[in-house]
């Protein structure tokens, strides 16, 4: 741990973070440019803000190349904390670190400092900055400590952005794909090849681009369990944790509560259930959906957990093939979550006399109603999803009711109402909920 007690010590520790910068900052400048891929959360960073621009998200999805994106053409300096040679740096300690970032980088009014939540006391030295009119970037891959510091820390003077990995239209860029192609029969033929193989390889840059999935998605799911969750929480019962982690990993979709978590893997309370994975999801494995309710404490008490990249299902032992519905279910829920906060809606599910996947709740009223479903070729599944939402909204009145599907598309009129059905490669890059709520963007 740093700790400064004599002036030639803090001389060699000032030496020690101009050594680590220099190193950073050569690291930075051998980042291909021309492999980026165009982020559409790049529009949600204003450079020149007086915030602090956060984004937050799971390792590896690409937060810190996003940042770097959004300052490539201004001048700006750039630390990141997910270095071992940091560990132990305190809030104290931050104050020589920014004298050596103007000793390497010179100049500079933008900063960026890539995954901040290791360092203790951040919020100190980030006020500090924006009150020296310095515009910051953070990252971070734990969202809850981000937005506790940032409640109690930084009120009013922060931006959150939700970054997960690339979505499909981001995928095909970064196979170099243009989506004209598929106007054609063959192109059509082709997306749907694509958007299989999404379906089953997730967005992780690093995996589009070549990296052995398995491997790859093992690996860090490895590292966010343990040096994420474990050493962070000091949780002792690891075995136990691994066990619900993946377990979860393999019930994506389904509904859960705490309490059948707990019996299941024989914890001493509801609450050691709800903290193991609150962790997970604080870690960004998982997001969770609550089920919709008027009634608050009936709509935390189950939810339904969903993968942040379909890649993860591969740890439960499952074959994407066997689980096409399922997946599909889960790509839509991401979609949907990429646009929550911009458009301004909370995503829940609905479990009463029907069953709902996802019901969109905009200023305060329910908006539209979801259902996801492979194929309605069968009349039994057909008629499950229509009776559905239309028995749904009788109590809700959506302005929108949409069955999406892999391929079908048409309009059913049904009791005076009326069911869009998608097939899902329209649906995410036509990006139909963006249009529908906030048609400026």
């Amino acid at each position: 741990m740093y700790s400064f007690t004599t002036q030639t010590e803090l001389d060699m520790e000032r030496n020690n973070f101009r050594q680590i910068l220099i190193e950073q900052q050569v690291e930075l400048s051998l980042v291909n440019e021309e492999t980026w891929i165009y982020r559409d959360k790049e529009n949600e960073i204003d450079t020149e803000s007086n915030l602090a621009q956060i984004v937050t998200g799971i390792r590896r999805c690409g937060k810190s190349t996003l940042a770097q994106m959004a300052f490539r053409k201004l001048k700006f300096a750039f630390v990141n904390f997910d270095d071992e040679r940091f560990y132990g740096l305190q809030a104290d300690d931050l104050n020589h670190l920014l004298e050596a970032l103007y000793a390497v980088y010179g100049e500079f009014d933008h900063l960026l400092l890539d995954e901040i939540q290791n360092v203790d006391g951040w919020h100190l030295f980030v006020n500090r900055l924006l009150r020296n009119k310095i515009k910051i970037i953070l990252t971070g891959s734990n969202s809850n400590l981000l937005s506790r510091e940032m409640a109690t820390h930084l009120t009013g003077r922060y931006g959150i952005i939700e970054l997960l990995p690339f979505s499909f239209g981001e995928y095909l860029k970064a196979k170099k794909v243009e989506q004209r192609v598929f106007n054609t029969t063959k192109g059509k033929g082709l997306a749907m090849n694509l958007f299989m193989e999404y379906l089953v390889n997730g967005g992780f840059p690093e995996v589009v681009r070549g990296e052995d999935r398995k491997t790859y998605v093992f690996n860090l799911f490895e590292a966010i369990v343990t040096r994420d969750i474990i050493y962070r929480y000091k949780i002792r019962n690891v075995r136990t944790f691994r066990e619900i982690a993946l377990w979860l990993t393999g019930n994506y979709g389904a509904e859960i509560s705490y309490n059948r978590v707990k019996k299941i893997f024989g914890l001493g309370s509801e609450n050691t259930a709800k903290n193991y994975v609150s962790y997970l999801e604080e870690a960004w494995l998982f997001v969770s959906l609550s089920k919709f309710s008027y009634k608050k404490q009936e709509s935390l008490r189950n939810r339904k957990m969903y993968l942040t990249d379909t890649s993860f299902a591969d740890l439960a032992g499952e074959s994407g093939s066997e689980n096409t519905g399922r997946l599909l279910e889960n790509v839509v829920m991401l979609h949907l979550l990429r646009h929550r906060l911009r458009c301004g809606y909370e995503i829940f599910y609905y479990k009463k006399n029907f069953e709902i996947d996802f019901l969109i709740y905009h200023q305060r009223k329910v908006y539209e109603l979801i259902q996801v479903s492979v194929s309605l070729e069968n009349p039994n599944t057909r008629n499950r999803e229509i009776r559905a939402l239309t028995g749904a909204n009788q109590e809700f009145k959506a302005a929108k009711l949409t069955i999406i599907t892999m391929n079908e598309e048409e309009l059913i009129e049904q009791n005076g109402l009326t069911i869009h059905v998608k097939p899902v490669i329209k649906w995410v890059l036509e990006d139909d909920i963006v249009k529908s709520l906030s048609p400026e963007l």
